[in-house]
């Protein structure tokens, strides 16, 4: 039976449960966050009776909270997405009102530079415009400096701000895992209390605020938040723990890089920035307004310095001294190796600020390769790669990077000091402004078209670089340049091109004694400065045929092979073998405190010959007079000496012939003979200070003793498992037959070398039966050695006597005795010839029996004897006299017969009297390089003194030839200079006109001429208002007197006016600084605008969804009243029934 009263019951506290539920909602209807509560009424189970069922009322079954999981994320979203936009609106605006202010702005302050500039070109001498031009330079300072501060105070603020939304996050992450772990106390949403739910999403609500972020619900209503939205693996929030977020900054300028690291105490994970959300705002403050601008004020500031430097360097100041850099601009980079496990030291330093980058560096260390990658930290742009090691040079750049690094170390270089922070005037004294032009420009007194000249300077990067072909050589600021390379002889491409000014170059070409090719020097106007071989015209215009580094000039023999004063630009081309004395430092111990020192030693000016070819002879090897030599050295006593003291001799060789090789017909050329042959040669010098010494070693190879050995045909016996020593000591037994000794040279092996007195000769190995190999593992064969020639100043001279005919034996004879190799020879002095010049005539009347002939040399106002061997070999000698009217006073202060005459005095043998500072053999107009490779040398490209202008060196003929190249080091900086040595330019036609060197006299130049065309040479460049006449001329030349010259304040004033920085004047590419983060602030402001309402409408959804709308809750709530008031009556009803039922009863 259906229980009227229990249904009546049921359904009033079922009633009465959702009008407490409707009257909630209705309390929290302004409660942030709140969802509406709804009370779920369901039928209670019925009953059967019979067979019918009967229903047992109604019941409450839950009370569940409004929530669509698609809105709350739209809204979290368009949340992130309306809060990126603050900070970038915020303070960039803020940069705007600072750049773009009048009484601020950098626009303004160069403007008013260049109108000063412009006063100034009006009246060059006038100091208070000078002084104006100075003060608005110092103003363009300030104003870098100020707009560098004033954005550094911003990036500050703003990483402030930028750090504090990150702790913000942090700390809602921890109130988040508060709630997740108190969710976790049931198993499914639904049993979760509501209230808990709410303050799950007001939560995340606000963490979106801070960045996006992408939100995974778990059934029980737990969530796990991922950093950067959904998918990106990185967790800050799960159900069992909250990871803290860090910020590292790689500069200790503000702003500079702000990077998010996940878990900083732990895992260190690094992190994308934010998309969208405050922290994604501040980050795109950092790369879209704040980084562009320091990058632009930067590169503005450091450009501008650059440029203005140029102009002002070039100009001559109120004193006639070329100007100095107007401003400076300078940039410190300072190491950061916390990500860097390896035991690593680092540092950089700025050596170029025109190219040095202004932002922040990330190396990366390579293990392979033991090499560091170099990344902009930003940008990712791999800006190249260094090595391991010191001053490692990068994009104008320093980088010393030593240690032990491990593979994948980190190491970041963050900017200190920036150039626009550091910009400053340099110029504070008015009369060091250049104001004048450092070249000027003159017409001819007989010039006839009145046509004038207007000079200009062509910028370094657009004046022509080189040739197109070509090894190119040129002195290198850092070290010597060398190099060995093989060049393929061309009569249409220049083999070595040597750039003007390259110091001591040497451009060695080995052409062999049947070698055809031949060497020319040409410019790059077409003038043949040198040459081996006369060229016709063709075949010189064939050379300059491909190479489009030539010039305009017309083609010219002028000065081919001239010297002195009529060689090209009087700097004598030549070629042949070379050498001069070197100073060099070399490493020496100090005996007594044992410290290592540098000393300096003068090394004797040397050139050895490549191993001599031993050819059997039977005609001359060279004709008379193909090769010249000549040396230096210093006598100012000479007559023919320079200014400077020094004597230059030459002589012209004579023929390389069987006599003077000392050689019969047939017999083999050895280093001994060539020696015997330059030897001779010297004798003819009027002071033989020059020498020739031979020498032939020959290294044996792999050692067997059971083959036999003949030396110089003598049968070497040996046993056939002799030792090494047992081989030496065989070899030895027979050298007085052989002329040859064998020593053990521990590095090297067994050598074999001349005895004493045969220095130089040949060496024939031979074998006996049917052996192949030596037993020295050499091939038969004969072997020759190489010569020295060598500056060896005077080799015995003898004390300082007055005069030539000073008497020395008081008028009596006496006799001299040379000792050599312990054989005595006597020398005669008759009476009444007892004096310099008369023992100077017995000797060379002995030298027959002597082997020594004697020369009267001057030294200190006075006269020596000087005694040479002629011998041809290296054996010394030693003289005495029995001398008895010669006296010295010796270091006793004794008077003492003197019998030597000082000949055997150390201090006379060490004086290197009249010892050459150079020596050298060159081709004469009849020789050909392949003479001076008959002599067994090289033939070198002798320039005198640095190359006079840009050489293309060709190389004709057939065949490859192996060549050396060599430059000195540069000198130090040189002090500044006009940008061009004078020159006149001569029109000899309208159409044509030569170009000439002014202190020279030389035709550098002859070329044909357009209307209308200007005139460039050396970074010149004239331009002409109208078309000169035949017969007309100009002068440029240097300014020397012209201070009230304004040329060079009006190319500065140009400079205004060139789109120097992206195609934009230095002005307009500080207005578009500013407009570009005008645009920005704008973009961000739509952006804010358009995302507002976007967010207003994800707000009105949810609350349209989830939210109290009372409308609904109070017709609810009438709704609920009139069913609990319909309940109350079925349970009076049920009381009635009850009632009668009791009173029928």
């Amino acid at each position: 039976m259906v229980d009227t009263l229990a249904i009546g019951s049921g359904a009033i506290n079922a009633y009465r449960q959702a009008l407490s539920t409707t009257s909630n909602n209705i309390a929290n209807v302004n409660t942030p966050g709140y969802s509406r509560r709804a009370l779920s009424i369901g039928e209670s189970f019925p009953v059967q009776e019979g067979i019918f069922s009967f229903g047992t009322g109604a019941q409450s079954e839950a009370i569940t909270r409004a929530y669509d999981e698609f809105l709350e994320r739209s809204l979290r979203d368009a949340k992130s997405d309306l809060a990126v936009n603050e900070p970038v609106i915020q303070y960039a605006n803020r940069v705007i009102d600072i750049m773009a202010n009048e009484s601020a702005s950098l626009a303004n302050a160069m403007e008013d530079f260049f109108n000063a500039a412009e006063q100034l070109s009006t009246d060059p001498r006038s100091n208070p415009l000078r002084n104006d031009f100075l003060s608005s330079g110092e103003l363009i300072a300030v104003r870098f400096n100020d707009l560098s501060l004033q954005i550094e105070n911003i990036a500050e603020e703003a990483e402030i701000s930028f750090r504090q939304s990150v702790d913000d996050l942090n700390a809602l992450s921890v109130q988040l895992l508060r709630i997740n772990k108190q969710l976790n106390r049931a198993s499914d949403v639904d049993k979760q209390p509501p209230t808990l739910l709410d303050q799950r999403d007001a939560i995340l609500r606000e963490m979106s605020q801070l960045a996006k972020l992408g939100v995974t619900e778990l059934p029980n209503g737990q969530v796990i938040v991922n950093f950067g939205g959904s998918g990106r693996g990185f967790e800050i929030v799960t159900p069992t723990e909250s990871k803290a977020i860090g910020v590292f900054a790689t500069s200790e300028a503000a702003g500079s890089d702000l990077r998010l690291i996940l878990d900083p105490y732990g895992a260190k994970r690094p992190m994308p920035s934010s998309p969208s959300g405050a922290i994604g705002g501040a980050v795109a403050l950092n790369t879209e307004i704040l980084r562009p601008i320091r990058s632009g004020l930067d590169h503005l500031a450091r450009t501008f310095a650059a440029e203005a430097n140029d102009i002002h360097r070039r100009g001559l100041d109120a004193r006639g001294e070329f100007g100095g850099d107007l401003f400076r601009s300078s940039a410190e980079f300072k190491a950061t190796l916390d990500t860097a496990n390896g035991a690593i030291s680092a540092s950089a330093k700025v050596v170029d600020p025109s190219v040095a980058p202004t932002e922040a560096l990330e190396l990366i260390y390579k293990e392979s390769s033991n090499t560091w990658d170099v990344l902009d930290l930003m940008t990712r742009e791999r800006l190249g790669q260094i090595s391991l090691g010191e001053k490692q040079e990068l994009q104008g750049m320093s980088f010393s990077m030593t240690g032990a690094p491990e593979n994948g170390d980190v190491v970041i270089f963050s900017p200190v000091e920036r150039p626009s922070r550091t910009f400053e005037m340099l110029v504070k004294d008015v009369d060091r402004v250049a104001v004048s032009a450092a070249m000027r420009t003159s017409p001819g007194a007989a010039n006839t078209s009145g046509v004038e000249a207007a000079l200009s300077v062509i910028a370094e990067d657009q004046r022509p670089q080189g040739f197109e072909f070509g090894y190119a050589l040129s002195s290198n600021a850092d070290k010597v340049t060398r190099a060995d390379i093989s060049i393929a002889a061309d009569g249409m491409r220049p083999a070595v091109q040597i750039a003007r000014g390259t110091q001591g170059a040497e451009v060695a070409f080995d052409i062999a004694a049947t070698g055809d090719q031949h060497i020319q020097v040409l410019t790059r106007e077409g003038i043949l400065v040198a040459g081996t071989e006369t060229l016709t015209s063709s075949a010189a215009n064939n050379l300059m045929s491909l190479d489009s580094g030539f010039g305009a000039g017309g083609y010219s023999t002028t000065y081919r092979n001239q010297s002195g004063t009529a060689a090209y630009l009087d700097t004598e081309i030549k070629f042949g073998a070379q050498s001069k004395t070197q100073e060099v430092t070399r490493k020496s111990i100090d005996p007594d405190t044992g410290i290592l020192n540098d000393s300096t030693v003068t090394v004797p000016a040397l050139f050895v010959s490549k191993p001599v070819s031993p050819t059997a002879v039977t005609a001359d090897l060279m004709t008379a007079g193909a090769i010249n030599f000549n040396h230096s050295y210093y006598d100012p006593s000479d007559a023919s000496a320079d200014s400077d003291g020094y004597v230059e001799a030459e002589i012209a060789l004579e023929s390389l012939s069987l006599s003077r090789l000392g050689l019969s017909s047939g017999e083999r050329v050895s280093a001994a003979a060539m020696a015997q042959y330059f030897n001779g040669q010297f004798d003819r010098l009027s002071n033989a200070n020059v020498n020739a010494t031979a020498q032939n070693t020959l290294m044996s190879g792999e050692f067997d003793p059971s083959k036999s050995l003949t030396i110089n045909s003598v049968t070497v016996n040996h046993a056939a498992n002799a030792k090494i020593n047992e081989m030496i000591q065989a070899i030895n037994g027979v050298s007085g037959q052989t002329g040859v000794r064998a020593e053990w040279r521990a590095e090297s092996g067994l050598a074999l070398t001349n005895t004493a007195g045969n220095e130089g000769d040949n060496i024939t190995l031979g074998v006996s039966g049917s052996d192949t190999v030596t037993a020295l593992g050499l091939t038969a064969g004969t072997y020759a050695g190489t010569y020295s020639i060598a500056a060896a100043g005077e080799e015995k001279v003898s004390n300082t006597f007055a005069s030539a005919t000073e008497v020395l034996n008081a008028g009596s004879a006496f006799t001299l005795t040379v000792t050599r190799a312990g054989v005595a020879s006597t020398v005669s002095v008759n009476a009444g010839s007892d004096t310099p010049q008369g023992i100077v005539d017995a000797i060379n009347a002995a030298s027959g029996s002597t082997s020594v002939s004697a020369t009267l040399v001057s030294d200190s106002g006075g006269q020596r004897i000087s005694l040479h061997n002629t011998s041809g070999v290296t054996s010394d000698f030693t003289v005495s006299s029995d001398i008895t009217g010669y006296t010295q006073v010796d270091s006793q202060g004794n008077t003492v017969v003197d019998t030597d005459l000082g000949f055997e005095d150390l201090n006379n043998r060490n004086l290197g009297l009249n010892k050459p500072t150079e020596i050298g053999l060159t081709i004469s107009s009849s020789g050909t390089p392949a003479d001076l490779g008959r002599l067994g040398f090289a033939t070198e490209v002798i320039i005198d003194g640095p190359a006079a202008d840009d050489y293309a060196v060709f190389l004709t003929g057939t065949g490859s030839v192996d060549t050396a190249l060599r430059a000195d080091k540069a000198s130090g900086q040189a002090a500044s200079q006009y940008p061009a040595d004078s020159f006149v330019i001569n029109f000899s036609s309208a159409s044509v006109y030569t170009i000439t060197d002014t202190a020279t006299s030389t035709v550098v130049a002859t070329r044909n001429y357009t209307a209308g065309d200007s005139i460039s040479y050396q970074g010149i460049q004239v331009n002409f208002d109208d078309i000169p006449s035949s017969g007309d001329s100009y002068t440029i030349e240097p300014n020397a007197d012209g201070v009230g010259n304004n040329e060079n304040m009006l190319d500065l004033i140009q400079l205004s006016k060139e789109p120097l920085i992206s195609g934009q004047t230095f002005t307009a590419a500080y207005r578009d600084l500013v407009a570009g983060t005008g645009s920005r602030a704008h973009l961000a402001e739509l952006s804010r605008d358009a995302m507002t309402v976007v967010y207003d409408q994800a707000e009105a959804s949810r609350e349209a969804a989830v939210g109290v709308n009372l409308d609904e809750e109070a017709a609810d709530l009438i709704r609920f009243q009139q069913a609990y008031q319909a309940a109350a009556q079925v349970i009076q009803v049920s009381q009635r029934m009850f009632d009668t039922l009791i009173q029928l009863g």
